[in-house]
């Protein structure tokens, strides 16, 4: 999305300007620390399945490519290491493929709403959608980051909403899935727009729990779970091995 569409998205109403290349977040689920509200950086959503941790199946036809599936990762993470004021329980997060197959699952229905309820009883869940093109996966969810600007540690919200940001950085949600969808005709907010790419991220453990504080402030790493016997990495409690963390990378 370039520059100049992107102000002038951002700057009137979503549905009636030229330029339709937009992403749009909002934030949903009835235990978050905010209240769903719209925000106008982009249509996104938020919502928080124990599941076990599972490397990805290249063989298994996926809703997200690797190349998607590694952005995410690795933005999700580089935004968990560089929180304000630092985090001491931070958690390095990873792919989960359960959580993947609960968001394609959703994503394929192409409904523009948190879902489905059974899931979202243990699972956090991130939506957002765009209409147009974008270069890359990670503009569905740069709108989340900014939510930063607006919160106040350790639960105070200034903006419309924080919540796609604090699912984010909630230091116990060490598992993310997602998956990507085009969608033909969604009702989007009292339009229907005729093409459209869905993302839902879901997340374990699911965070945004009312009155509590995304992480522990302190020295990164120093409030580490004793399970991950005292290792760090990039200011997160890291249980890998160094050399998987050499081949994984932490890309900045």
């Amino acid at each position: 999305m370039n520059l100049a569409c992107a102000q002038l998205f951002f700057a009137a109403a979503l549905w009636t300007l030229p330029c339709m290349t937009a992403a749009v977040a909002m934030s949903g689920a009835t235990d978050l620390l905010h209240l769903n509200e719209v925000s106008m950086e982009a249509v996104v959503r938020n919502s928080s399945d124990s599941s076990d941790t599972s490397a990805p199946r290249a063989r298994r036809k996926r809703f997200i490519s690797s190349k998607d599936m590694t952005a995410l990762l690795d933005y999700h993470n580089r935004v968990r290491s560089q929180v304000f004021p630092p985090a001491a329980n931070m958690e390095y997060m990873v792919w989960d493929e359960r959580l993947a197959k609960s968001a394609e699952s959703w994503a394929s229905q192409c409904i523009w709403d948190h879902g489905p309820p059974h899931v979202l009883r243990h699972t956090g869940q991130n939506l957002s959608i765009i209409s147009g093109r974008y270069r890359s996966i990670v503009d569905l969810v740069r709108s989340w980051y900014d939510e930063r600007h607006s919160f106040s540690f350790p639960n105070r919200c200034s903006g419309s909403v924080c919540t796609h940001y604090t699912q984010m950085v909630w230091a116990t949600s060490n598992k993310i899935g997602c998956a990507v969808r085009k969608c033909s005709n969604i009702y989007v907010f009292g339009s229907t727009w005729k093409q459209a790419t869905l993302l839902v991220c879901n997340y374990s453990i699911k965070g945004n729990w009312v009155g509590e504080a995304p992480y522990k402030t302190g020295k990164p790493c120093s409030a580490c779970p004793s399970s991950y016997g005292g290792s760090c990495s990039k200011n997160q409690c890291d249980s890998r091995s160094k050399s998987r963390r050499n081949a994984s990378g932490f890309r900045g």
